[in-house]
This record gives C-alpha cells, sequence and structure tokens, in this order.
C-alpha cells in the first residue's frame, strides 16, 4: 500500500523562464473551482489514511490566498494522521506571514523554498522577483513559527552564470540556517521561455565542473550528499523523495499529477478546465515485470547508498543477479559500481555518467 501523496497546485504568481512542469498563472475563481475539483478526486482515488509522507508542490501552492490554504489543508486533513513529513513548496515572493501560520497550524514541518539563486540578474534573466534578504526573512520567519526543517532549491548552468557566481551561491547557500539543498542543471525545455527564446546549454565539461563544485563546497559545510541532486544536514534527508528513489508506491492527487499503485502508473489529465469538469479521466500504463526491475535499478543507483539487493528480491521475487548479473560486472569493471554491505552502488564517476551506466540494465 501507498505510503505517500503527492498534491499538485498548478498555479504561480508569474511562470519562470526555465519551467515547463504543468503550471498556469493565479486565478481566484479558477483556483476556487480547482480545489473542489481537488476534492472530488481524493473521493475518487480513496487514498489510505495511513501515509508517512505528504507532499503539495507546483506550480507554486503558496499562490493561492491564505483562505484557499485553509481549504486546502482542510481537505487533506483526513490524510495527515500518520503523517512523518508534510512539505509545501513554496516561492520566497508569495510567502506571507499569515500564510507561514496557515501551514504551521495545518501541521506543515517541512518547506522546500525555490531561491534558485541568489545573483539579482540571474534571477532577472529566470523571471524571478526576489531578493536575498527576503529569503533570509523567510527563513527567519518560518523558523520563528517552529518550522525548521527549509530545503532551497538552486540551479547551475544557467548562461552567463559563472563558476564565481555559482561558488558565491552554493557558499550563501550553505550559511543559511537550512536543512536541506537540492541542486538542478538547466535543462532547456521546448516549451519554457528559455526554449521559446533559443537559448542554448552551456558547455557540459564547464557544467560538469559546476557539480563537482557543487560536491566539494556542500560537504565541506555539513552537507552531505545523499542523492545525485540532494544534499542534507544529519537526519534531515527528504522522506518522500527517498519514497520515489526506493520504487515505492505513491498517490497523485491533482491536475497533472502523477502517480504509481499496485504495477501500475497513472498519469492525470493535464487539461485544467477538463480536470476541473471531471471530464477526463487518469491514463494507466500497467508496467511488466521487466519494466519495473529497471526503473528499481534506475531509481535506487540514484542514491548514494544504493540498491538494496534485499528490496529488489522482496519485490520480485528472485535475486538481483539472476536478472543482472553480466550488467553489473560489466560496469564493476569499468569502475562505475561496486557492491557494498548487500547493496549495489555507483562509484563518483558513476554518478556522473549514470544515464550511460544503466544502458547496460536495458
Amino acid at each position: 500500500m501507498a505510503q505517500s501523496m503527492y498534491v499538485h497546485i498548478p498555479f504561480c504568481d508569474a511562470i519562470c523562464a526555465y519551467c515547463d512542469f504543468f503550471r498556469c498563472g493565479y486565478h481566484r475563481g479558477l483556483s476556487d473551482q480547482y480545489l473542489e475539483a481537488l476534492k472530488l478526486d481524493l473521493a475518487k482515488q480513496q487514498p489510505s489514511t495511513d501515509l508517512k509522507t505528504l507532499y503539495i508542490g507546483g506550480g507554486t501552492p503558496t499562490s493561492l490566498q491564505s483562505d484557499q490554504l485553509e481549504a486546502l489543508f482542510q481537505l487533506l486533513k483526513p490524510y495527515r494522521q500518520s503523517v512523518e513529513e508534510y512539505t509545501v513548496e513554496v516561492n520566497v515572493e508569495s510567502l506571507h506571514a499569515n500564510k507561514i501560520s496557515c501551514m504551521h497550524t495545518a501541521g506543515v514541518n517541512r518547506i522546500s523554498m525555490g531561491v534558485q539563486s541568489f545573483h539579482p540578474d540571474l534571477l532577472h534573466m529566470m523571471n524571478r522577483c526576489h531578493r536575498t534578504n527576503d529569503v533570509v526573512n523567510a527563513i527567519q520567519d518560518l523558523k520563528k513559527v517552529g518550522i525548521h526543517n527549509i530545503s532551497i532549491d538552486l540551479i547551475y548552468g544557467l548562461p552567463t552564470q559563472t563558476m564565481a557566481m555559482w561558488e558565491a551561491d552554493l557558499l550563501q547557500a550553505a550559511a543559511l540556517p537550512i536543512t536541506h539543498i537540492s541542486l538542478y542543471a538547466l535543462t532547456i525545455e521546448e516549451h519554457s521561455a528559455f526554449g521559446r527564446m533559443g537559448v542554448t546549454n552551456i558547455d557540459p565539461t564547464l557544467e560538469g565542473e559546476m557539480y563537482d563544485k557543487a560536491i566539494q563546497i556542500l560537504e565541506n559545510k555539513g552537507f552531505h550528499q545523499y542523492e545525485i541532486s540532494s544534499f542534507a544536514r544529519s537526519g534531515y534527508e527528504s522522506m518522500h523523495n527517498k519514497q520515489y528513489w526506493y520504487y515505492h508506491d505513491f498517490y497523485g492527487i491533482g491536475c497533472g499529477a502523477s502517480g504509481k499503485l499496485d504495477h501500475q502508473r497513472y498519469d492525470m489529465p493535464k487539461n485544467l478546465h477538463a480536470y476541473i469538469k471531471g471530464e477526463q479521466e487518469p491514463s494507466w500504463i500497467t508496467l511488466s515485470q521487466k519494466d519495473e526491475m529497471f526503473e528499481m535499478v534506475m531509481m535506487g543507483l540514484r542514491l548514494k547508498e544504493g540498491l538494496s539487493y534485499q528490496a529488489f528480491e522482496d519485490a520480485f521475487h528472485v535475486s538481483f543477479d539472476d536478472v543482472f548479473k553480466q550488467a553489473k560486472e560489466i560496469n564493476i569493471k569499468k569502475g562505475e559500481l561496486y557492491e557494498c554491505h548487500r547493496h549495489l552502488r555507483a562509484t563518483d564517476h558513476g554518478l556522473h555518467f549514470l544515464n550511460d551506466v544503466l544502458l547496460e540494465f536495458l
């Protein structure tokens, strides 16, 4: 049974130039209708009330007005009774004191903040309008009400972003009283503003050097890398994201959300008006055992702890070597993978080139 649930809020106050997720501008009437549609979605899917993690993402959930956030949290109240980690994604621009109070009252205990950079020129390029002081103040306000588990996102590989700028962003982030940092290499998506403008990716060698520099700086500052793009202070790894990486089932609620249940993956409709009217059903794909085996390897090798042989055997009732011995041995010989404590792990080089490593498992 799934023990995690993701809830998608598609609305944003402004559209970031790099973003290609399902999102749209905030509109009061439309967002009210959307909350009603979420209620119907929950009634149809009937998620378990015995969840360990609950994650509200977007879009920008805090683009909702305070009374709408309260209504959303009330909708989700039956599902939070046993939740250990309750996360909401926020943007600094729309995070006000009354919304922080609302989240705290609802039991939210983890925040994922889209900071991306501390450099004004880069923020302007991304269509972000916050300043460094806004980030500092937002973190202070969260901690005042008792929300101490705070993650921030940073982006590297931006046009005009130099190594010096990236180092400065990393050092500034590591100096904040936060618990977690997620790093994302810029991907130019066709339908994003960057894609429409014809922006191109930076030199891959520089991008790789930026990634290496991030590991060096963040590890030195007490943030241990536990997944390709994730760094945490001790005890603050993302419980929700680890559900994905352990290849556990999860519910996906909301327009454009995805879920995985009982050997099937489903995608909720991305047409907002059709979702609100209940005119479209989720699309379901039945996963073959071969698909699931590969996906479990793909997700597990993202983690520094690696893929558990025991978990693989429990899931498929067959030993890992019966299925993937040749692929494993080829990559061990290349120095991309190694075995430790009944786990298969990627070396530092293997993490860098994980897509190439995974080709052997297809």
